[in-house]
């Protein structure tokens, strides 16, 4: 009980000037995640420090994925596990992550499952210079970090491997769209596993053979 009252008090008043001696401010205004980035790079201009420009990655399929109640009915134990899960950014953490969950609650539902590989998609997607993969009805948009280190030059010949169903736009944010083909009777791919692919044949064609790119799309 006093852990929640804390965490909420937390998000009322917010943590304050933690730099000094007061106690102000929102946080739950901006969030918890993003208060921390804003901090974060406070200390780091106090001290100094230049961090390189970055970039965010969101991912928005239409796949549901989330933490059922009757998988975990804290809310401060969901609270936990969703800010870790959204931390995800390579295979190890996330089969580390698999493996907290499994022996803490059991065998992940379907809904948790797809909220990991979203997850998973999005740490992949980042690593990729991707800082959106959005689905619409009929396709995918995959929109690029416009300073991406990538080989420009194989462009062609990844829209080229799949034969008119990925197109290019080279925009103010440059993007990706692609179409994904119908598939027969028998398991079908998901939609994130459609997303996967289309990563990880981006970053084999661009990212891998970028040698001292520009950056920039």
């Amino acid at each position: 009980s006093g852990i929640k009252i804390a965490m909420r008090d937390l998000e009322i008043r917010g943590a304050g000037n933690l730099l000094g001696m007061e106690q102000s401010g929102n946080m739950a205004a901006v969030g918890y995640d993003m208060y921390c980035k804003l901090l974060n790079e406070a200390v780091a201009n106090i001290k100094g420090e230049r961090k390189e420009e970055g970039f965010e990655t969101t991912v928005d399929l239409n796949v549901d994925a989330y933490i059922p109640d009757r998988y975990i009915a804290s809310e401060y134990q969901k609270f936990d596990i969703y800010k870790r899960i959204a931390e995800i950014s390579n295979e190890e953490e996330y089969d580390e992550m698999y493996s907290e969950l499994l022996d803490r609650f059991g065998n992940l539902p379907k809904l948790v499952e797809n909220l990991m590989d979203v997850a998973s998609l999005k740490a992949l997607a980042h690593h990729a210079y991707i800082t959106e993969i959005l689905q619409r009805e009929r396709y995918i948009k995959v929109t690029m970090y416009e300073k991406a280190k990538i080989n420009v030059d194989k462009i062609p010949e990844l829209i080229k491997m799949y034969n008119g169903r990925l197109s290019f736009k080279a925009e103010a944010k440059p993007f990706f769209t692609y179409t994904p083909p119908k598939e027969g009777k028998g398991k079908q791919k998901s939609i994130i596993d459609i997303s996967k692919d289309l990563v990880n044949t981006m970053i084999d064609v661009l990212i891998d053979t970028c040698n001292e790119c520009e950056e920039k799309v």
